[in-house]
């Protein structure tokens, strides 16, 4: 199960297209405000959907549930590959955001799940203390993989000049997936799948109480709020913002994303700068998911390990800011800077997992990690129009800004560290 574990995250990550997926919404002419509101549009369909989700998962099978996400995402991705083709004229922006209903629909299927899996699968084999290490290896692959498919992606950009190939090539990966999940075995569709086929119905109401008693703890609440506004800021910054980061950075270069015809040398080069950027951030990603265990030892006290990853990223978020002001000797420093957040996010995460691991339900846990996925779709959905319009108007600066702002808000709910730890 542990290398099916590792092959899912092999699946779910090798998108030759991500590292581009921005800079081709830009290229269909979509402003950062257009391009914030088709954005906000996905994720708030993921909101609507993603909680219901983590119900059925839980209810009708998580296995079941996380291989139809995989479906999901190779429509969507067909679909971006098809953009402008086959005669219809329908406008770019509809076209568009049918495309991301489908993603949507895909993401609200699996966030949650799959971590519900490996944690159902960890407590049945006995081996409950290992999830930090499980899951950060797990998301070591992944971010491994997202490395490989950026700097491959970049190849392929550079000598094709189309990114219909990407999308192609990503929605194989999606199949190859939804093909993996049906090999799961069925004893891992989750506890309350298991007693209904024993006959053994629980009902909803007794499972939703445990989640109002949580919330009634300020450590449950602070660990929530925080993983809310730490994971949605950084998701803004470097899933949406980071691309147009670079492209208008070697823009001042004089280097092109798609070269022009003709074009040679490192002018014609542009998509590949991407891609390796790209593959040396997510590299980078998947070493702090290594090192996460070990970070979370090293402090003694996940509460500990969690606030200082916090600090550390809106410390980072402050001097991206500052190497936005010129970009003409800020480009390299901010591309370090942003290396520096996805260290950070992935060292966080699969703290993040196992110490809410140990305030949850077993029966509630692919529905409580989806509604914080939900609380952070919330967040970004609402903020993402607002991130646009500033970019529009002042310039990228503005969003390192906001983001820093909003990440200063969480301050106000540090977490309490254990008796006897140093925080």
């Amino acid at each position: 199960m542990i290398l099916r574990f590792y092959l899912y995250s092999f699946f779910k990550n090798l998108r030759f297209s991500d590292p581009f997926l921005i800079l081709f919404f830009l290229d269909q002419d979509l402003s950062y405000t257009g391009l914030g509101l088709l954005l906000s549009l996905q994720h708030l369909v993921t909101v609507l959907l993603e909680f219901p989700s983590g119900l059925l998962a839980d209810h009708w099978g998580r296995r079941r549930v996380t291989a139809l996400c995989f479906a999901m995402y190779a429509i969507s991705f067909v679909g971006f590959g098809m953009t402008g083709q086959g005669g219809a004229n329908i406008p770019a922006f509809f076209w568009l955001a049918g495309c991301l209903m489908f993603f949507a629909l895909g993401e609200a299927l699996r966030t949650g799940s799959h971590k519900a899996i490996m944690l159902d699968y960890l407590d049945s084999t006995g081996q409950s203390e290992r999830a930090t290490q499980l899951i950060g290896r797990t998301r070591s692959v992944s971010k491994l993989t997202s490395a490989t498919a950026a700097i491959c992606g970049g190849i392929l950009l550079t000598w094709s000049r189309d990114y219909a190939p990407l999308f192609y090539l990503s929605a194989g990966a999606a199949c190859c997936g939804f093909v993996l999940l049906l090999t799961y075995p069925r004893s891992l569709e989750g506890d309350v799948w298991r007693e209904r086929q024993h006959q053994q119905t629980a009902s909803l109401p007794v499972e939703s109480r445990p989640f109002r008693v949580m919330w009634q703890h300020s450590g449950f609440r602070a660990l929530f709020i925080q993983s809310v506004l730490f994971e949605s800021q950084l998701k803004i910054i470097l899933k949406y913002f980071t691309q147009p980061f670079l492209k208008v950075g070697l823009g001042l270069l004089g280097i092109s994303i798609i070269a022009a015809p003709g074009a040679s040398g490192i002018a014609a080069m542009g998509a590949f700068w991407v891609g390796l950027s790209e593959f040396l951030r997510d590299s980078v990603g998947s070493l702090g998911a290594r090192l996460s265990p070990h970070f979370e030892q090293q402090t003694g006290d996940r509460c500990v390990a969690l606030n200082r990853v916090y600090q550390a990223g809106l410390l980072a978020g402050l001097v991206l800011a500052a190497c936005t002001l010129n970009l003409k000797w800020g480009l390299l420093p901010g591309i370090l800077i942003l290396t520096v957040l996805t260290l950070l996010q992935n060292l966080r995460r699969p703290i993040f997992v196992s110490e809410l691991n140990t305030q949850m339900l077993k029966a509630q846990r692919a529905s409580l990690l989806s509604l914080e996925s939900v609380s952070r779709a919330v967040t970004v959905a609402v903020l993402l129009p607002l991130f646009g319009w500033a970019a529009d108007q002042f310039g990228l600066i503005a969003v390192w800004s906001i983001a820093a702002g909003i990440l200063s808000v969480g301050l106000c709910w540090k977490l309490k560290p254990r008796p006897g730890s140093v925080s």
